[in-house]
């Protein structure tokens, strides 16, 4: 009874988290450049660690909106596809290691896993160009 209600929790809870994941699979970009400048900027000692983090986060919001506008104005197809999978292709990596995560939670050998997590960057990357290709001209 109680191995069962664990089993269900347990493909719920990570059900969950892949529907957390491809939902929030547009801001994958924005939050790597905001984890990058804040690192770079706290490391190299040019600011404190509020400064940095708040630096970082107007530098995430800067390539969210910069993104949007460009997808939202531009009726150039070759633009619009280059930044779509500009910004997709973070997101493919972090479906891509989720995915690797969640196979290694069982007892998957490596070249079955490096399967698995492959087709997760494909799923999470696709959902997340379909959507940024889903923005309309203004």
């Amino acid at each position: 009874m109680l191995l069962g209600l664990g089993i269900v929790l347990g493909v719920a809870g990570i059900g969950f988290l892949c529907w957390l994941l491809l939902l929030c699979a547009v801001y994958a970009a924005p939050l790597f450049v905001a984890a990058m400048v804040c690192t770079m900027l706290y490391d190299h000692a040019m600011m404190s660690g509020a400064h940095a983090v708040l630096a970082g986060i107007g530098a995430g919001i800067m390539v969210l909106v910069l993104g949007q506008a460009i997808l939202a104005s531009t009726r150039n197809p070759v633009l619009r596809i280059t930044v779509s999978l500009l910004l997709a292709l973070p997101a493919a990596l972090a479906g891509f290691g989720m995915t690797l995560g969640f196979s290694g939670l069982g007892d998957m050998g490596a070249i079955p896993a490096y399967i698995f997590a492959t087709f997760g960057a494909l799923c999470v990357g696709g959902a997340a160009w379909t959507r940024l290709c889903a923005i309309q001209l203004a």
